[in-house]
């Protein structure tokens, strides 16, 4: 992590700022089209009218942050001059390690019933099965297009990184992938990049190979909300990988 100063820098969070690292990363992903498709979102959310929508919306990121505080790294990027607030984050799954189903005990402390009851079977289905195992394909193949023989199952993977949307464009993403690479920099890290500028960002920063998942054709269109007909196109992500330099 970074030394602190009188400029934003990086630390460990603590579980009892999980509230505030939620309000944070559920303002960066209000229109992200993978937060849109797991909720089943019907059209765009607008936190001031679409309440019951938004409310799920800081359920989903409570689970996310609660589960990796339990089995991962919670790395915080914080402004000395507004008295340490919470500006940006990142979640870091280690080699091995994944939220999955099969994790009963980690979902239960992590509130995962009542994210069930707000986004319902579909979103179950959506977030247990249908996105990890596209996601887990591409993955594959990207490691393979790099000529890698490891499994993206045994590197550093990017839950989730975000930006308080008012501090956009100031590096701090940059600043909180650079310390992950200090802290693991023999390893392999992977992620999804969920919109084509994020798979941009990420290629600055040394991932390689991105490799299309494709979900939602017939049911959501290009920002993961509901649609029909000739705007169900569905969206991408993409799967990528970032090897140490030799």
């Amino acid at each position: 992590m970074t030394t602190p100063t009188d400029k934003p820098y990086v630390r460990a969070a603590t579980p009892k700022e999980i509230e505030e690292i939620v309000q944070v990363a559920a303002r960066a992903f209000v229109h992200d089209p993978i937060v849109n498709y797991l909720g089943n979102a019907p059209k765009l959310v607008d936190p001031e009218v679409d309440l019951k929508e938004w409310k799920g919306r800081q359920i989903f990121h409570y689970f996310l942050i609660k589960a990796t505080f339990l089995i991962g790294r919670v790395m915080v990027a914080v402004d000395p001059a507004e008295n340490g607030k919470i500006i940006a984050g990142a979640l870091w799954m280690p080699p091995r390690t994944r939220l999955s189903i099969w994790r009963t005990s980690t979902l239960l402390r992590a509130r995962v019933i009542p994210l069930l009851k707000q986004w319902k079977l579909t979103g179950l289905l959506r977030m247990a099965a249908e996105y990890p195992e596209a996601a887990e394909k591409m993955l594959k193949t990207c490691f393979e297009a790099k000529g890698s023989k490891e499994s993206p199952h045994k590197v550093w993977y990017l839950q989730m990184i975000f930006t308080d949307p008012d501090r956009q464009g100031r590096g701090l993403m940059s600043m909180l992938m650079r310390e992950a690479f200090d802290y693991a920099p023999e390893s392999v890290f992977c992620l999804e990049a969920t919109t084509e500028k994020s798979r941009d960002r990420y290629t600055h920063l040394g991932f390689e190979h991105p490799t299309p998942i494709i979900l939602g054709v017939g049911k959501v269109d290009k920002d993961g909300v509901q649609a029909q007909g000739e705007n169900a196109t569905g969206f991408v992500s993409y799967a990528m990988g970032r090897w140490p330099s030799k």
